[in-house]
């Protein structure tokens, strides 16, 4: 495998993969136990004309059975975003709250004319300066990186089934992808290595997707930039929750054969633990940095709904971390960062640069809103992580704000949620242990 400075890369996959993939194919039409259609499917070619035609018949679940492991080497921070939102996919990412970015570097994709480009730099290293003075100036790296652009690098390892690797590569390359020059490239990177496993499988299903899903935000270009910085208040608001909890309780009762039901101890039973998916509650969060939809989209069993990047990028809203406001210098080198990013976006807007690309310059500190469905169950895990004093300050204030609103509807059903030191009296971070348990079952056991 060639590898170059930026791009994706197959790194593994399950073995014999398309002979149990095309087993899939044959297990539910044809006589013969498992272990017996897998030992004859040994014809390669054979085993891939099948699965072209139970695919192309739309029976595409038997492509779930084979595996891939992914690296997106030096890709920008906007393929992260884009990545993380298919849901059934999972991804690590290098983290801003530990890793120093300071010589991470930035990308910038095909389509910025020389000039564009040479100004961009200059105004990234402009800002990767200001990262630096925040960290000399004890600014925690997960707050200094409010100023930094979403072309910063980074690195991710993304795994997931065939299935939902077509519909990845489908999505960069024919769907809203299409748009943005770094992640078609790096689509049609994805799809030149899938092809050699499956020739033929992705042209079968770009018909779904050669839509035109442009999304043609408007910016105003007479505005005042200088006018354009606002601090915003943070909102979270419970939306809807269901009716008759008590009834469905009783009813779960009675199908699994309790006596009663403990909701205590449902936080520990598998079995008991199923009743609070079936209560799901809608919240609406306003006015948080975008870097906070890293932390949330990784919960999974949700069904979130976001504004698009493109909308984002032309916010005039913004966060700034208390380590950064509480110092007069530092938030004025803050918003000096946030003003002169706003008067490169004008202008580059003014002279009619491709708004695909404008979102390669927006900062971390932009403020974001989104909607979330959400079961009882994964605001429990969504507790047990993200309330806890080692999550990062904006999440942990999210979450706990989230917790509050739910207690005012039903105490009884989250009197035990919080950090998993407080549901479960033990702390699972080892020598990262912030050693503050009892103040932390105080205030959640207070918490209203």
């Amino acid at each position: 495998m060639k590898y170059i400075e930026s791009g994706a890369f197959i790194l593994s996959e399950t073995k014999s993969g398309e002979r149990i993939v095309s087993c899939g194919g044959r297990i539910s039409t044809r006589p013969g136990s498992a272990i017996e259609l897998y030992k004859k499917a040994t014809d390669k070619l054979k085993n891939l004309n099948l699965v072209s035609k139970v695919v192309a018949s739309g029976h595409k679940t038997v492509l779930e059975h084979h595996y891939f492991n992914i690296a997106f080497n030096n890709v920008s921070i906007f393929v992260e975003q884009f990545l993380i939102e298919f849901r059934l996919a999972s991804f690590t990412i290098k983290s801003g709250r530990y890793v120093n970015f300071s010589n991470a570097g930035f990308n910038l994709p095909n389509g910025f004319s020389d000039k564009h480009k040479s100004e961009i730099k200059r105004h990234f290293k402009y800002l990767f300066g200001m990262y630096d003075k925040f960290v000399q100036n004890g600014v925690p790296v997960e707050d200094a990186r409010f100023v930094l652009p979403y072309g910063l690098k980074t690195n991710i390892y993304m795994s997931m089934n065939a299935r939902e690797l077509v519909h990845i590569i489908c999505t960069m390359i024919y769907g809203r992808g299409k748009n943005y020059p770094e992640i078609f490239e790096l689509g049609n990177q994805l799809k030149s290595q899938f092809d050699e496993r499956y020739a033929g499988i992705i042209e079968q299903s770009k018909k779904n997707y050669d839509l035109d899903l442009s999304e043609n935000v408007q910016v105003n270009k007479s505005s005042k930039i200088e006018k354009e910085i606002e601090y915003v208040s943070k909102s979270v608001e419970l939306l809807s929750y269901p009716n008759e909890v008590s009834k469905t309780i009783n009813e779960y009762a009675k199908c699994m054969g309790y006596e009663s039901f403990d909701f205590k101890q449902s936080l520990k039973d598998d079995k008991m633990a199923r009743l609070l998916e079936q209560f799901n509650y809608t919240f609406k969060v306003e006015n948080f940095s975008v870097i906070i939809l890293k932390h949330f989209t990784r919960h999974r069993m949700q069904a979130l709904a976001t504004p698009s990047l493109q909308q984002m990028s032309i916010s005039n809203k913004f966060i700034i971390p208390e380590s950064i406001a509480s110092n007069e210098i530092l938030k004025k080198d803050f918003e000096n960062c946030i003003l002169q990013n706003r008067k490169l976006y004008k202008k580059l807007v003014q002279e009619n640069v491709n708004q695909y690309l404008l979102v390669y310059i927006m900062p971390h500190a932009t403020a974001t809103s989104f909607i979330t469905t959400i079961n009882a169950r994964e605001i429990l895990h969504l507790c047990n992580l993200r309330a806890c004093n080692r999550a990062q300050w904006e999440i942990r204030y999210l979450v706990t704000d989230m917790l509050k609103k739910l207690k005012t509807i039903d105490k009884e059903t989250f009197a035990n949620y919080g950090p998993s030191c407080y549901t479960f009296g033990v702390c699972p971070e080892g020598r990262l242990c912030c050693g503050k348990q009892i103040k932390i079952k105080e205030k959640f056991g207070k918490l209203e």
